[in-house]
């Protein structure tokens, strides 16, 4: 009986494998459930320190929603042996969906509750317990030299998903019935616009069975059907034809839950629509250091004299020969110079922009062995054009799942909004949390990861001086932001499109598509963290990977001790001007999802969606590398002010 299935811990916490995700596995795909339901999170009482994840700035930050929230709990790591877990608390929990099953030799189409009760009334005493992974009860087969033979269920390919982030089984038998009255009343064919309900079908007290049919002849649903019979007789065929037209509310699934007004559509239980995690991500730095607290009193001192955060700031910035933002003192100042307040009424960015100020205004730091990063040589690499270079190695990075979505994804600053999403559709996405407890939690599960990373800053000065000097630059970038207006969906609604982010966020992805040819990484374990904001004057990219990816540590942060940087710069703009699909990649007006890409495809530019923050949308490799107006054009027109790398 095999009732345990391994996963990397990170991945718990991931586009693979979070509270609500399907996983496919050996034995079949099985649904994540809520955190509290797992074994790990009922006996949290008795939660060691050694059971936190650490990091108060996190912490402080996503109270700002979960008021209750007291620790993140790191999702435990449990040692198998012989199939068999060494704790069997230090577990997540989850079953098995869809919950419809078929035979492929008998053909028999049931819920599982159903295929567990015939099985336990129908198989010896002593395999009664060999259910799992779920077999066919019909087709068990003894013989007098003790040998069994055992055929596992398949389970159906489709499902139903809302925009409220439920999931449920179609109603296969109501389907069934709805299509062969359909035929009787000669409806058998149903137009393609048609919408099907299933609301009003009532089967109570009908003896029904089912069959799941296949056909070798057609590629499409009508291949695919149902034999229905009724007290052993069969009724009725129907095929599966008109399916995606299916329409059905929350009340006709879960019809004890009232006021919601969610709409459930068909999918595949592996399409992408299926499993939206939010999760947000932050790099360790110390709390006491987001604002240095040497400064607070001073900052206190005078503003209780009356100065406001402009004359503060002039005298701090003088006085201690710093550079503190006045934003942040009059923040500060706002919160009633409450460090906590202060961090909980950031922006992500506004977060983000702590981390970015951390690490460009230090060099040569260990913070308590878990961020270890300097500054490399600027003649390794083209200064004129890239500001800092930071080698970051070693990080740790923690996460946390608060919700998720179905259907369609939500804008990052939506993970902490309780305010409803405005949309121009008729219902809204509407995210659903990893706790049935909502926003009410105490506890988030978090998994912290340590990892190394190259970190790009970019002179602002410089940036403004290239855009300004080049209109065609505004021009591509306008026709990317008119197509972001015109998206019917809530995702990235608050970000700004400008010539500066879609840069780096272009340049970040050559970056990392150009390591897997020099360092050996695939693409799928290195991450990017964008660090861009133009009120802020922040333009960074962190690109870095964690351990337990494919690799170890090393592999990037060793091209950051010589030339080797400056070369993998220049080889990955090299590489940028020759795409498989140019020209019609390089002159596209646009491409991807909603048109917010213009000369970027899989062949030249676009990463796997584990590696990408905004899943693969607002890039250009042609501002970049454009003989007359890229970004890098020297580097292009020059043939090089470093030596090529030997690449094979």
């Amino acid at each position: 009986m095999r009732q345990y299935e391994q996963i990397q811990t990170r991945k718990i916490i991931s586009a693979y494998g979070g509270v609500g995700s399907i996983i496919e596995t050996r034995d079949g795909a099985i649904l994540i459930e809520d955190f509290n339901k797992w074994p790990y999170f009922q006996n949290e009482e008795d939660f060691e320190e050694c059971n936190y994840a650490e990091d108060k700035r996190f912490l402080n930050r996503l109270k700002i929603y979960f008021k209750d929230l007291e620790k993140l709990i790191k999702v435990p790591i449990n040692e198998f042996q012989k199939g068999k877990p060494k704790d069997k608390l230090a577990l997540i929990s989850a079953k098995y969906f869809p919950e419809w099953f078929y035979c492929h030799n008998c053909h028999r189409f049931d819920k599982l509750e159903n295929w567990k009760k015939h099985w336990n009334n129908n198989v010896d005493k002593d395999d009664k317990e060999n259910f799992y992974p779920p077999k066919c009860y019909h087709c068990y087969v003894r013989n007098r030299k003790g040998k069994k033979k055992f055929f596992e269920l398949e389970q159906v390919r489709f499902i139903l998903i809302s925009s409220n982030g439920e999931v449920a089984d179609i109603p296969w038998d109501k389907w069934a019935w709805y299509k062969i009255q359909n035929k009787l009343k000669g409806k058998e064919k149903i137009d393609e616009e048609e919408e099907i309900t299933l609301a009003n079908i009532n089967l109570e007290g009908k003896e029904l069975s089912f069959e799941y049919r296949t056909s070798d002849k057609l590629d499409d649903l009508k291949g695919i059907g149902i034999k229905v019979k009724e007290n052993g007789k069969e009724i009725g065929y129907a095929t599966l034809s008109g399916l995606f037209n299916l329409q059905v509310k929350s009340q006709d699934i879960f019809p004890d839950r009232k006021n919601t007004e969610a709409e459930f559509k068909v999918v595949i239980r592996s399409s992408n629509s299926v499993y939206y995690p939010n999760i947000l991500h932050s790099i360790f730095i110390p709390f006491s250091n987001v604002l240095p607290k040497k400064y607070i009193g001073e900052i206190k001192k005078f503003s209780d004299k009356g100065k406001d955060a402009r004359e503060i700031v002039e005298f701090l910035n003088i006085s201690h020969d710093t550079e503190i933002d006045e934003k942040i003192v009059q923040k500060l100042i706002d919160n009633n110079f409450s460090l906590e307040e202060f961090e909980q009424s950031k922006s992500e960015n506004e977060y983000r922009y702590d981390e970015y100020k951390f690490i460009t205004e230090k060099d040569n730091e260990d913070i308590e062995g878990k961020l270890i990063f300097s500054k490399v040589n600027k003649d390794y690499y083209q200064d004129i054009l890239i500001k800092s270079v930071y080698k970051m190695s070693k990080i740790k990075i923690t996460s946390v799942q608060t919700s998720y979505t179905r259907q369609e994804p939500i804008s990052i600053e939506s993970y902490l909004d309780d305010s409803e999403e405005e949309t121009k559709k008729k219902v809204p996405i509407i995210k659903k949390f990893t706790s049935w407890k909502g926003k009410n939690t105490k506890y988030l599960p978090a998994v912290e990861s340590y990892g190394e990373g190259v970190f790009f800053e970019f002179n602002d000065d410089v940036l403004n001086e290239w855009i300004s000097n080049n209109p065609k630059i505004e021009e591509r970038i306008e026709e990317i932001e008119r197509n972001h207006r015109n998206l019917e969906t809530n995702l990235n609604k608050d970000l700004i499109i400008t010539p500066k982010y879609v840069l780096i966020h272009t340049f970040s992805h050559l970056i990392i598509k150009e390591l897997e040819y020099l360092c050996g990484y695939p693409s799928t374990s290195i991450q990017e963290r964008i660090y861009i904001d133009n009120e802020l004057k922040m333009n960074g990219v962190l690109i870095y990977t964690v351990a337990g990816t494919e690799g170890s540590y090393g592999g990037i942060t060793s091209i950051c001790d010589n030339e080797q940087i400056g070369k993998l710069i220049v080889s990955a703009m090299m590489r940028a001007t020759d795409c498989a699909t140019d020209p019609i990649c390089y002159h596209s007006d646009g491409q991807g999802v909603g048109k917010l890409n213009l000369s970027a495809c899989f062949s030249c530019t676009l990463l796997p969606e584990t590696s990408c923050e905004m899943f693969n949308s607002y890039l250009d490799r042609r501002i970049l590398i454009d003989k007359e107006y890229g970004y890098f054009k020297t580097c292009i027109n020059q043939k090089l002010s470093y030596p090529e790398i030997g690449l094979h």
